[in-house]
């Protein structure tokens, strides 16, 4: 009877070290070898995959004066591109011609994404064309109510006839 019990308990020892042994043999089954001790996993990293979501840490040159002028030097080397000006509606033009401010000039880290919302600020949405690689922006609906009440361009213009005449 204690052989029995001393067999069953071994029987079911080994039964477990072959199971523990099969599922580690499963999980580096996609893995490639690139040193004696080292082994990655054969796909693609996820920034690699969702390439908004790669992480950045930027500190912006002197010759980038604009907030268009940031989001191209962000997307760069991202595979995205900043869309045609035309296709973007006014509010969103007079964002991206806006002086890139001084807080602004050092970030991160963040995401892609989280950078170029940032840039954008609250009062727009950040719009992906993933298939095409393109991003742009569109102004938020009550913004784009104030934007329509007060037009920006106009208070610009008496501004900028203040100072000539100051």
């Amino acid at each position: 009877m204690k052989k029995h019990k001393q067999l069953k308990r071994c029987l079911l020892s080994g039964l477990l070290c072959l199971s523990v042994l099969g599922a580690a043999t499963i999980s580096f089954a996609d893995n490639i070898s690139i040193g004696r001790y080292l082994s990655v996993a054969e796909k693609p990293q996820s920034e690699q995959q969702r390439l908004l979501q790669q992480q950045i840490q930027i500190k912006f040159p002197q010759n980038v004066l604009t907030i268009k002028q940031a989001v191209q030097f962000i997307l760069q080397f991202s595979g995205y591109r900043l869309c045609d000006l035309d296709q973007l509606s006014q509010p969103a033009k007079e964002m991206l011609s806006q002086p890139l401010p001084e807080v602004d000039r050092t970030f991160g880290p963040m995401t892609l994404e989280q950078g170029l919302k940032t840039l954008a600020g609250d009062s727009f949405y950040l719009l992906i064309d993933p298939v095409n690689r393109i991003v742009g922006f569109k102004v938020r609906p009550t913004y784009r109510d104030l934007y329509q009440s007060i037009s920006f361009s106009q208070l610009k213009k008496q501004q900028n006839n203040k100072r000539i005449t100051s």
